[in-house]
């Protein structure tokens, strides 16, 4: 029986163990088959696992290894994507039973990036229905699980990857995020999820405000991702041009450096208090080490989130429930999703329009409060992870949403776990800064990962 732990090691042990042949990359994908098959009949994270295909890709990878002409620091190592993101030979469903899958013939721009380091995609990973809840609930793949206790939601909606990277499948795991579906996720399985500025990552589904990008168990696996699927793609119009990133180059004088601690995006709505008593640990690790810290008031004049975004990322999802190029039979999807996303049939367009004219003030307010700092501090989401057959749909329209400003303004932000509740719940810090500056929300959270302390910090073994 295969080690299951192998595949849940660092980007850079993998390495070192490639390069020393104590490894190979088949060893490194035999683990991650075997460890979906020990924990995901109870987790629910996975929807195809591509064995042969992968299996082949490592043993190509392990002969470069051998020959000292590794494509890099990804290759031969096991990967899964979200099941939105195309990869020749593997079914899209949307996550819902209202589409009969398709079997993808492109690429998503993502995985070509990956397959050219030499990474090996092993499985697609578990979302909810049309990716358009903040659980991980789903009429196709049923309840995926938390990593930590399978009572628990997982977050969403790229639920099935962060629980894929918490419970070690793959040291890296792509998700996608329109409005927190990497990060709240992440927060909720103590995982690391990095959501890039808007069209950092090229996709081919793309959307106002949504983003590819790595959940995994560190930073600097996130980093060694970003070097490599951060370039230009002619196939996504919103492609930004490439700005030659060291994405690996982490280090960061944390003396001095200006942050905003924000615990409410809007007046009168704030976190649950066991989160909003993590993140204040948090902040007090940043000032002992110098940083200048300073509380950020509530920054929205208004909640642009349930007037404006969340009733124009609905009609979006309305419009795909009613496209028959993506739906056979909405019969068959989530009739709980259905009945409340089909509410916004009810408002004119006028209203729509209005919601849609919102967007802008919403995000000028946003880029002015991080324009004031070198990144802002707060939940990664208010609330702390609920039972998992929730859907979670309407808790993160209110105070539990600090994640949806950040995609609005396309800037880039992450959650790394910065500890546990009183009953082993994870909670993430977001971490969040301007408009393409993408490393300093990375070099933040590697400084914050590496001083956190033991309670803050996840025990990976006791998953095993």
């Amino acid at each position: 029986m295969p080690d299951q732990t192998i595949a849940g090691r660092s980007v850079a042990e993998l390495n070192d163990a490639f390069a020393g042949g104590s490894l190979t990359p088949l060893d490194a994908v035999e683990s991650t088959i075997a460890r979906i098959a020990a924990k995901d009949d109870t987790h629910r994270a996975v929807y195809v696992i591509d064995a042969d295909e992968a299996r082949e890709s490592a043993r190509r990878s392990g002969e470069r290894w051998r020959n000292g002409t590794a494509l890099g620091p990804l290759d031969g190592i096991p990967v899964t994507i979200k099941e939105n993101t195309a990869k020749v030979g593997l079914p899209q469903s949307y996550g819902t039973a209202a589409r009969e899958p398709v079997i993808a013939t492109e690429n998503s721009p993502v995985v070509d990036r990956l397959q050219e380091a030499g990474a090996v995609v092993v499985a697609s990973t578990s979302m909810p229905d049309f990716s358009g809840l903040g659980s991980g609930v789903s009429s196709r793949h049923g309840i995926a699980r938390n990593a930590w206790d399978p009572v628990w939601n997982t977050g969403g909606s790229s639920s099935g990857a962060a629980v894929a990277a918490a419970l070690g499948y793959a040291p890296v795991n792509i998700g996608t995020d329109i409005g927190g579906s990497i990060r709240i996720p992440a927060a909720m399985n103590a995982a690391f999820g990095f959501k890039p500025s808007y069209g950092r990552v090229p996709i081919n589904d793309t959307y106002l405000g949504r983003c590819a990008g790595p959940i995994t168990r560190t930073v600097r696996d996130a980093a060694h991702t970003m070097a490599l699927i951060a370039r230009p793609d002619s196939r996504d119009h919103t492609s930004l041009p490439d700005e030659s990133i060291d994405w690996t180059d982490l280090d960061v004088d944390i003396r001095g450096l200006r942050l905003g601690v924000n615990f409410g995006p809007v007046e009168g709505k704030t976190a649950d208090p066991e989160i909003v008593a993590a993140i204040r640990r948090a902040v007090a690790v940043f000032e002992a080490a110098g940083a200048r810290v300073e509380t950020v008031e509530p920054y929205l004049s208004r909640d642009y989130l349930s007037t404006g975004f969340i009733p124009f990322f609905t009609a979006h999802l309305w419009a795909q429930m009613n496209d028959k190029n993506i739906v056979d039979d909405l019969g068959r999807a989530d009739q709980e999703m259905v009945a409340a996303v089909s509410r916004i049939d009810s408002l004119s367009s006028l209203e729509l329009i209005q919601a849609y004219d919102s967007i802008g003030p919403f995000v000028q307010e946003t880029v002015n409060m991080l324009g004031r700092y070198d990144a802002i501090l707060s939940p990664t989401a208010g609330i702390l992870a609920g039972p998992a057959e929730s859907r979670m749909m309407t808790e993160f329209a209110g105070p539990a949403n600090f994640t949806s400003a950040f995609n609005a303004a396309g800037t880039p932000a992450a959650s790394v776990n910065c500890g546990f509740s009183e009953n082993g719940r994870p909670i993430g810090l977001q971490i969040a800064a301007d408009r393409r500056q993408d490393l300093t929300v990375l070099r933040v959270a590697a400084w914050y990962e590496a001083h956190r302390g033991p309670e803050a910090t996840p025990q990976w073994n006791s998953l095993d």
